[in-house]
C-alpha cells in the first residue's frame, strides 16, 4: 500500500500485467491437463516494451512500436487482441496514445507522421497528417469532446523547434505553443502531454524538470516542479496523466515513481520507487502511465516488462487500513474528490 504506515494508503497494488495470461483464464480442461502433465501454463502474447498506454471501461490499450500495432487487454470481454495490422490502415511506429470521452483512441505513429484515430474495437475511423514542421512528434493528448487534438513535438538539440501543435479533427492547425525556452509557455524537450476533464493541457516539460498548464486556448495558466532531489520536484519527468477528480499524476525517469498532485500542482504523495528487482511498485525503467475510469493507475516498466495496476482506495477503506500510526508524524494529504 501507498503511502507506508504511519501515514493512512491512498492507493493498493492491484496487479500485474504483462502477457494474455492476465485476462485470459484458464479453461477447467486446460488446468487438469496442466496437472497431469506437469507443464507450466503458457503466458500467450507477451507486452514488450509498450511506449504508451491509455485505458477505459476495462480495456487496456498498449502502444508497442516493436510490433507495429496496438495490443489491447480486454479484461471486460476476457481477450487479448491487436489493431493497426490491417491494411490500407496499417501502423508502422505507434509512439503514443490517447482516449477522448467517446472512446475513440488516437494513435500518433511516428513512422508514418499521422495521428490515427480508430473507434474502441480498432475499426479505422480518420487520421491527421502531420506535414512539414514535425522534427521528432512524441505524444498526442486529446479534448474529451475529441475537437481538439495535441501533438508534442520534442524537437532536437540542433534547433528550437520544441512545441504543442492544436488541430482539429479535420487537420486544420489551431494554435501552436513553443517554441525552445526556459520560461512560460516555451518548451524544452517536452515528452508526454494529458488534457485534465476540466480541458486544461497539462505538458511535461522534461528538459525544464516541469509541468506547464495552459487553457483550452493555448494560454498559459500555471506550472510546477523544477530540478531537485526532494519530493515536489523532477529529474526526468516523462510521462503524465490525470484522474476524473483533476489529480495529476507524473513519472519520472530519474526517480523511477509517480508523484501525484492535485489540480493546483500541489504534491499530494508518491509512488513507487527505483529497484533492481521486479515486485509491486518496483521500477527500473519507468515508462507511460494513465489512469482509467475507475481511478486505477497504471504504470509501465520496461525493463521489468510489465505493468502495474493501483487501486484508488476509498477514504474510509484507506482508514480501515491503517495499522496503529503514531499521532506524530507527516501525513499524506487526502486526494481530490
Amino acid at each position: 500500500m501507498w503511502p507506508a504506515p504511519p501515514d493512512q494508503p491512498r492507493f493498493a497494488f492491484e496487479a500485474i500485467l504483462r502477457s494474455e495470461a492476465s485476462v485470459v483464464p484458464e479453461t477447467e480442461d486446460q488446468k487438469l491437463q496442466r496437472r497431469l502433465t506437469g507443464a507450466t501454463r503458457n503466458d500467450g502474447v507477451i507486452i514488450g516494451k509498450p511506449s504508451g498506454i491509455a485505458v477505459r471501461e476495462g480495456r487496456v490499450y498498449v502502444a508497442e512500436p516493436a510490433v507495429k500495432a496496438i495490443t489491447v487487454l480486454d479484461a471486460s470481454r476476457k481477450k487479448l487482441y491487436r489493431f493497426g495490422l490491417r491494411p490500407p490502415n496499417t501502423l508502422e511506429r505507434p509512439q503514443a496514445i490517447a482516449l477522448d470521452g467517446h472512446g475513440r483512441v488516437y494513435v500518433l505513429d511516428a513512422g508514418l507522421r499521422r495521428v490515427m484515430v480508430f473507434d474502441a474495437l480498432g475499426l479505422f475511423q480518420f487520421s491527421i497528417a502531420l506535414e512539414n514542421g514535425f522534427t521528432n512528434p512524441v505524444a498526442v493528448a486529446v479534448s474529451r469532446d475529441g475537437k481538439t487534438i495535441y501533438v508534442v513535438d520534442r524537437g532536437d538539440l540542433a534547433n528550437n523547434d520544441h512545441k504543442v501543435v492544436a488541430f482539429t479533427p479535420d487537420g486544420r492547425e489551431k494554435f501552436r505553443i513553443g517554441p525552445r525556452g526556459q520560461t512560460d509557455g516555451r518548451f524544452n524537450i517536452p515528452l508526454a502531454a494529458t488534457v485534465a476533464t476540466d480541458g486544461t493541457l497539462l505538458v511535461a516539460d522534461s528538459g525544464n524538470a516541469r509541468i506547464q498548464a495552459f487553457d483550452a486556448d493555448g494560454g498559459f495558466k500555471f506550472s510546477f516542479g523544477g530540478f531537485g532531489a526532494e519530493l515536489g520536484r523532477f529529474s526526468r519527468p516523462r510521462a503524465i496523466a490525470t484522474d476524473a477528480d483533476g489529480n495529476i499524476y507524473v513519472a519520472d525517469a530519474g526517480f523511477n515513481n509517480v508523484q501525484i498532485f492535485n489540480a493546483k500542482g500541489e504534491l499530494l504523495m508518491p509512488l513507487g520507487r527505483l529497484s533492481e528487482t521486479p515486485g509491486p511498485g518496483h521500477f527500473s525503467l519507468i515508462g507511460a502511465i494513465a489512469v482509467d475510469d475507475t481511478n486505477r493507475l497504471y504504470v509501465t516498466d520496461n525493463l521489468f516488462r510489465k505493468i502495474d495496476v493501483f487501486r484508488r482506495l476509498s477514504d474510509d477503506e484507506g482508514k480501515s487500513r491503517m495499522r496503529n500510526a503514531p499521532a506524530e508524524g507527516k501525513r499524506s494529504a487526502p486526494l481530490a474528490k
